[in-house]
């Protein structure tokens, strides 16, 4: 490949071995999200609730928040290509078991809970040990362009996946959804094979207790504050903005009344959104721009969130849904791109996970939320506990729900400016 100079939009792409997680990991990113897309559909067919809906997603995260940081001590310590070898090869045979109960009529909402549970504990390794390789593959001055690049693959799959999800889930169904995620886990496999590291990118090996390490990794987030504010913000959007997306499906449905191709191209619309920032992002990306771009993001989202909730018309949410997916997308790259810039190589598996466990609290937002959401339509609708819960009910539960979250949102992004906006120690040259 020839290659890009290095202050190109592709530049990261000249380096093979990022090439090749880059490539492997879009192509099993869009796998992932055409069975989330119809895995939430299921859901919704078996159960109308909003309920079981975000406990769904809280049963996938409740293994990320509790291992996260153990996970992070992990991937500090052993090669990080190998572990994401197995994390991936189980994460396959989850989804072949899933494709199985699905073709034998077997599926309940107990046995989704429970596949939710084991991708949830492969994922708290996944995500981890792959943020914290990925600037072990490039120069260092090249890290913001890199995680950017990377931003803007996985919503390349934001855009493609859910489009491409519908179109499965309306023609063949949640079957064909789940072949094709199985497929696309072959692409990493080969790629994390095809990858020629040095033993000390695979892992940093570091010696000790678990205990000594996990203190290690928070008291140098405690010594860094605008570190630690970027990442307690960005705990905050997950808890009450990030629901938006496990409920995309009710409301869809319920509310929108959309059919599968119509709840895929909603989807899509926040991978548009993604899609359109990350490239902006990635062609000015700078460590000088991050906690701007932290803040203005943050409000941003925060808009997108409370303006969704008062729309009634496909092509209004969609609009939302492109500033919502913009938005986040510029939230993460920006908080990812102080960690990966700020903390050395040998404690950067630890504050990758700390960040990462904000994932898990988007799903039990969701499951709060949720629960919220269908207590107020039941008490709207004079309904007892697990009575069906009507429409006319639902939409504006549903509406008051997002404004409450977005404010909320609202008021700790720019409540947290000051803090995000301060300097932290420089990093110290050649950690």
């Amino acid at each position: 490949m020839t290659a890009a100079p290095s202050d190109s939009l592709w530049a990261p792409l000249a380096h093979r071995n990022f090439r090749l997680l880059w490539v492997g990991f879009v192509t099993s990113q869009a796998g992932d999200i055409i069975q989330m897309l119809a895995q939430a559909w299921l859901v919704v067919e078996l159960t109308g609730s909003a309920a079981r809906l975000g406990l769904l997603a809280a049963a996938q995260a409740l293994p990320r928040l509790l291992l996260g940081l153990f996970a992070g001590v992990l991937v500090d310590r052993v090669d990080r290509r190998r572990l994401l070898l197995a994390t991936q090869s189980l994460a396959a045979l989850q989804s072949g078991v899933f494709l199985a109960l699905q073709l034998t009529h077997r599926v309940t909402y107990a046995s989704l809970l429970a596949l939710a549970l084991a991708l949830g504990v492969l994922d708290a390794l996944n995500l981890t040990a792959r943020a914290a390789l990925m600037p072990t593959l490039v120069p260092r001055p090249m890290i913001p362009r890199a995680v950017a690049l990377q931003a803007l693959g996985v919503n390349v799959t934001q855009l493609v996946g859910p489009s491409l999800g519908g179109v499965l889930l309306a023609s063949v169904g949640v079957e064909g959804c789940l072949v094709a995620n199985l497929v696309s886990f072959s692409a990493l496999v080969l790629s994390l094979l095809a990858m020629r590291l040095p033993a000390r990118e695979g892992g940093a090996g570091d010696g000790g207790s678990v205990g000594d390490a996990l203190r290690e990794g928070l008291s140098y987030l405690r010594a860094h504050p605008a570190l630690r504010a970027s990442i307690a913000l960005a705990y905050l959007l997950g808890v009450f903005g990030m629901p938006l997306v496990r409920l995309l499906p009710l409301y869809a449905r319920v509310v929108l009344d959309a059919s599968p191709r119509g709840y895929g191209a909603l989807a899509a619309a926040s991978g548009v959104g993604a899609l359109l920032a990350s490239l902006l992002v990635t062609a000015r990306s700078s460590r000088a721009t991050v906690p701007r771009n932290i803040v203005v993001s943050g409000v941003m989202f925060s808009v997108a969130v409370i303006a969704f909730g008062y729309t009634r018309h496909p092509l209004a949410a969609a609009a939302c849904l492109v500033c919502f997916g913009g938005s986040q997308m510029a939230f993460r790259s920006a908080v990812m791109t102080r960690i990966q810039t700020e903390v050395p190589d040998r404690l950067r598996g630890r504050v990758v996970s700390v960040l990462a466990m904000d994932f898990a609290l988007w799903s039990l937002g969701a499951a709060a939320l949720g629960a919220a959401v269908d207590a107020v339509a039941r008490a709207r609708a004079g309904l007892a506990a697990g009575a069906a819960i009507p429409r006319a009910a639902m939409t504006p539960a549903l509406t008051l729900g997002f404004t409450v979250v977005g404010a909320v949102c609202l008021v700790a992004a720019l409540g947290s400016a000051r803090r995000v906006g301060s300097v932290d120690p420089a990093p110290v040259a050649g950690e």
